[in-house]
This record gives C-alpha cells, structure tokens and sequence, in this order.
C-alpha cells in the first residue's frame, strides 16, 4: 500500500500538471479522480483541484483564473 501523498508533493504534482510535464500521461487525472490516497489535510484542496479540472484540464485554452488558484493552491500546499 502507497503512503499517502504529502502537502509538498502534492504540490509538486498540481505543478508538473501547471507546468505540462506529468511523471505519467494519467497523473492528473488519478490525483483529482482520487486514484491515490493523500493526508486529510491535502483533500480539501485536491477537492478544490477536482472542481476546477473542467476548466483546466479541457481543449483549447484553459480558464486564466482557475489556472490563478491551482498556483495558489500550490503556494499553500508547500507549507503544510
């Protein structure tokens, strides 16, 4: 069994997603999909993530301001 993901490396999963360059083409989508197991701190903001994947994870461009929050959500995630 994985141990659940961290703060930090959630972060640094939303910014590999921000950034284009996942560790694996379903990455995301197991991260907002609940496929991996995160501390209970992390969820609220994976939740978050999860309501904004519509509109950044979509064709064509993605939406400026949800793409504004999953930064900030980085930022927050890095000091839990």
């Amino acid at each position: 069994m994985r141990v659940p993901l961290r703060g930090s490396e959630a972060a640094d999963l939303i910014g590999r997603f921000l950034e284009g360059n996942l560790s694996y083409p379903q990455e995301w989508n197991d991260f907002v999909d609940r496929g991996r197991r995160v501390e209970q701190q992390v969820e609220p903001y994976r939740d978050r993530c999860d309501q904004l994947d519509p509109l950044v994870n979509r064709p064509g461009l993605p939406d400026p301001e949800a793409l504004a929050e999953l930064r900030r959500i980085v930022t927050v995630l890095r000091t839990i």
